[in-house]
């Protein structure tokens, strides 16, 4: 007879458990009490009134055109404009204010910054003219009547602002070379260009030589 009355127990609670999931926590909870056994809270504003559209702000206006770009460039820069009417009826003081007479401080005048200097145009520098070529003949220094002209020409066409560039070559010789070198420098001299306006350099390689102005 006790078994059952256990199985329909059993069976009842069984029932009560295969109808929802809650109900069994339910139960659970009614049996160990406290505030876990009551009722869950309404959730907040549950009881409040729905609200009313009338109280819903009105829309923003759409932003001119080039407006948003003139906010853009002033946030970049960070100076505005000041506004119509907000420099009215400022002026500048007329005159520094007065030196304030303060025991130990002394203060000067402040020093005003040097001009900056002008620039100079430097002009660049002209390019060497060509080299003119003088003949020896072979093994000798001695100058040639036909080369001596050509110098003569070529001293009286010398510009007064360029000076002389002398070489001599001694096909293998640098004893020939410079001999040769001094010869065209001599001749130069000779018809009329200054000789600290002439320089001498000599090479063992080549024939003859050649002068040159340069600036």
């Amino acid at each position: 007879m006790l078994r059952r009355r256990c199985g329909a127990a059993f069976s009842v609670v069984l029932a009560f458990s295969l109808c929802g999931c809650s109900a069994p926590v339910g139960l659970y909870h009614s049996f160990e009490g406290g505030a876990i056994a009551q009722n869950r809270q309404p959730p907040p504003g549950a009881n409040l009134p729905y609200p009313n559209l009338a109280d819903v702000p009105a829309a923003t206006p759409a932003t001119p055109a080039g407006e948003q770009e003139a906010i853009a460039a002033q946030a970049h820069t960070g100076v505005s404009a000041p506004s119509q009417g907000a420099l009215e009826g400022l002026s500048l003081p007329a005159a520094a204010p007065p030196v304030p007479n303060v025991p130990g401080l002394t203060l000067t005048a402040p020093v005003a910054p040097a001009p900056a200097p002008v620039p100079v145009a430097v002009p660049a520098p002209k390019p060497p003219g060509p080299p003119r070529d003088v003949a020896f003949r072979p093994g000798s220094a001695l100058l040639p009547p036909a080369q001596a002209r050509i110098l003569k020409v070529f001293a009286a066409k010398r510009d007064a602002a360029a000076k002389v560039r002398v070489v001599g070559f001694g096909g293998g010789s640098l004893d020939l070379a410079l001999s040769r070198a001094r010869r065209i420098a001599d001749e130069l001299t000779a018809n009329g260009v200054p000789q600290d306006e002439i320089s001498v350099a000599a090479q063992a390689s080549g024939s003859g030589g050649f002068a040159q102005l340069v600036y």
